[in-house]
């Protein structure tokens, strides 16, 4: 019998191609969308555009994509990728598309290797949550336990637990959950109950639960925050994409105040990957809109990649100014094997090591067989574990002053953690004088001062943003083969600082944009104007030749003067050749200062009232006044154009001119005079305009204070409030 080989290898094309166009199933059969925002603000139009998608691609809309205004999801599975691409990059009214795909994520948590003013608890493993109260290595805890006898244990405030779901019924658990805050993204219903699955591996986000909120009683132990409510977003226990990511990030924003997040990208040392689009602007959103507009909390794992010789930096969760990034400590105060290290990393706080250092006790799922009867764990580890303690520990400090932004705790942090590990670890003074670590951030949270701290805190000013010009540095070759490195540089002036209101920075972040045929050997270093320097190391297991787009951050300039040259030096590692082909070549590179008007001497003088607080003093009275939050209802996906920000610039300018020249008539000529010569009807409306005009532009520039919104060269960019 003859075989028409060609006539097969047409056959095994075509079995290929719908093998791989399945694997990409069902993901690939969802689309997120956004429609242009000068249409996106009437809910008619919105509901024309997609139905009019619906017909004509013949899908279904699933809704909006969370918070996110504009941002719709479809699920289109009748034609191929190719046409429903093409027909949505020509719609003129579609802004943005993008396919949605399955995202890897990981729970942080790692192998645990073998081995009387208080409150008194009854609960039968109190005696062992070292966390809490370390008898056997003094200081090596979260020093909670004067705050639990100033009564301070998280009340009125709720922790959302984003993992892979929370036993809520458990009796440690149940009197404090929270349902209204919670929901299940996986199955699409409001029980985040997690599944049984085969590997008993859906416990992790019960374990965290009961780190912050568990309840005193005769089961198990306590929450760092037992008098916090929980709440529960599920979204670990089935694929993610970064439409699920972005509504749990959003998810009750008004009900939910800190987010606990123990999980993010693979930690093999390789992986390059955080928040995508949708979740990045999820992040925005909820810094400005979250608890009526304090900004929601977002505590995150710094990972558990530190024997793959990982570096948080490629984290997108863990760079970003809208997180908290956590690392971990063990009880002996040394550097767990699973911690990595970063420019971005925060905080740190304890969690498990090697043996005799032990892991954190907590509550455990009750599912499997022969489990109901033991509900509790000895065996929680790694930076999963050590997120939820600092979450609660957020949670504390909100109790004693509802009010604070999320630049707030951060500032705080920044003062109040305490540098540890002063041997081993790798710590730099800054120009501020603030100490900080790659591996410990700022040093080791203490629940004692930052609830003392926060008593006596005042908000900070509105953040602002500057990127410097850097167009000349483009298509740049990398010198190969550890030769001289590629060192280029930027100035920000004192007038930039000036205009851009930056006196002290914070975060600063800068993206490259480089082609390189093994981009694990490339180490980067950027060095503020003090000569404060950053480092991302190079990572011995990232040998990928798609080069890199991404985005790094650092907050070891944080309280520094911003003004001077800022210097990024890449060196290139590789063994090789000065072969042409194989030269790596920076494409671009941009950076970008975040700060405030927060100044140096307003940080020392907030400083010196920071310790006299820490003994307690301040506890027992009223706090400084604490503004009432306000819902708000904008987009913050869009932002004022530049040209539109000077005309109301003028017309302010213009309205304030006419009032302040009425006044002077009034003076000058009298009250009846003013009246004959200007109409009152009109000069009513003006005043009017005006009064609402300026309290506009004062909710703009609080809506910068809480969302941190990004400010462009010379240009001061606020949040679209649909004024």
């Amino acid at each position: 019998m003859k075989i028409n080989l060609g006539f097969c290898s047409n056959i095994f094309c075509i079995l290929f191609l719908l093998i791989h166009e399945s694997h990409e199933d069902p993901a690939s059969q969802k689309w997120s969308v956004k429609i242009k925002s000068h249409t996106s603000k009437s809910p008619d139009v919105i509901h024309d555009i997609v139905g009019k998608v619906e017909r004509e691609t013949g899908g279904r809309s699933l809704g909006q994509i969370g918070e996110l205004k504009g941002h719709y999801l479809f699920e289109i599975n009748n034609q191929s990728n190719h046409v429903i691409s093409s027909y949505l990059s020509s719609h003129h009214l579609i802004e943005w598309h993008k396919q949605e795909v399955f995202l890897k994520r990981v729970k942080r948590r790692v192998s645990r290797v073998p081995h009387n003013s208080f409150p008194a608890f009854a609960d039968p493993l109190f005696s062992k949550q070292w966390h809490l109260n370390n008898g056997r290595h003094n200081g090596r805890d979260c020093n909670v336990m004067k705050a639990y006898a100033k009564n301070i244990t998280g009340k009125g405030v709720v922790v959302a637990i984003v993992d892979d779901g929370v036993d809520w019924k458990h009796p440690d658990l149940l009197e404090n959950y929270c349902p209204e805050g919670s929901i299940d993204l996986n199955d699409e219903d409001d029980d985040p109950s997690p599944s049984l699955d085969a590997d008993e591996d859906n416990k992790h986000g019960t374990r965290c639960a009961g780190e912050v909120s568990a309840v005193p009683n005769s089961v198990c132990g306590v929450g760092i925050a037992y008098g916090s409510k929980f709440s529960a977003i599920k979204v670990l226990d089935g694929p993610t994409t970064d439409a699920i990511e972005a509504i749990a990030f959003n998810k009750y924003i008004n009900i939910n105040d800190v987010y606990s997040c123990s999980w993010g990208p693979e930690d093999d040392g390789k992986s390059v990957d955080g928040p995508h689009e949708l979740g990045t602007l999820a992040l925005k959103h909820g810094v400005v809109a979250g608890r009526q507009g304090f900004g929601s909390i977002y505590v995150v794992a710094s990972g558990n990649g530190g024997q793959n010789n990982d570096n948080c930096n490629y984290d997108g969760y863990a760079t970003s100014i809208y997180t908290i990034t956590i690392g971990a400590i063990d009880e002996l105060g040394h550097i767990p094997s699973y911690a990595e290290e970063c420019a971005s990393m925060f905080a740190c706080t304890v969690s498990s090591g090697r043996y005799p250092a032990r892991s954190i006790v907590t509550t455990d799922w009750t599912l499997p067989t022969g489990n109901s009867d033991k509900q509790c764990t000895s065996d929680h580890t790694g930076t999963s574990a050590a997120t939820p303690l600092a979450a609660g520990m957020v949670a504390l400090m909100l109790e004693v002053r509802p009010c604070l932004t999320w630049r707030d705790v951060q500032h705080i942090i920044t003062l109040t953690a305490v540098p540890v590990d002063l041997i081993h670890a790798a710590w730099t003074k800054n120009q501020a004088s603030l100490r900080h670590s790659a591996v410990h951030g700022f040093g080791m949270l203490d629940a004692w001062r930052l609830v003392n701290a926060a008593k006596v805190w005042q908000a900070v000013p509105w953040l602002t943003s500057f990127s410097p010009n850097s167009q000349s540095d483009r298509d740049v070759v990398i010198p190969c083969c550890r030769k001289a490195p590629l060192v280029l540089s930027v100035e920000v002036t004192e007038e930039d600082c000036r205009k851009n209101l930056i006196s002290t920075l914070e975060h600063v972040m800068f993206k490259v944009k480089i082609k390189h045929a093994s981009r694990g050997k490339l180490k980067f270093t950027l060095t503020c104007p003090s000569g404060t320097a950053s480092i991302v190391p190079t990572r011995k297991h990232d040998d990928s030749d798609e080069g890199l787009d991404w985005t790094f951050s650092t907050v070891k300039c944080w309280g520094e003067s911003p003004a001077g040259s800022y210097a990024l030096t890449i060196l290139d590692t590789s063994r090789g050749t000065d072969d042409v082909d194989v030269v790596g070549l920076l494409k671009h590179w941009q950076l970008t200062i975040y700060g405030s008007q927060f100044s140096a001497a307003d940080r020392n003088e907030r400083m010196a009232l920071i310790k006299s607080s820490y003994s307690g003093q301040y506890l027992n009275g009223e706090s400084v006044d604490c503004p009432p939050g306000h819902d708000t209802n904008f987009d913050v996906t869009t932002a004022l154009s530049d040209r539109t920000i000077k005309l109301v610039t003028m017309i302010s300018c213009f309205l304030v001119f006419w009032a302040v020249y009425y006044v002077f008539e009034i003076a000058v000529c009298g009250p009846e005079k003013a009246k004959d010569g200007v109409n009152t009807e009109n000069t009513e409306s003006v005043e009017l305009t005006q009064t609402v005009t300026n309290n506009e532009a004062s909710n703009s520039l609080e809506n910068s204070a809480y969302g941190g919104t990004d400010q462009g060269t010379s240009e001061a960019v606020v949040v679209d409030s649909e004024v």
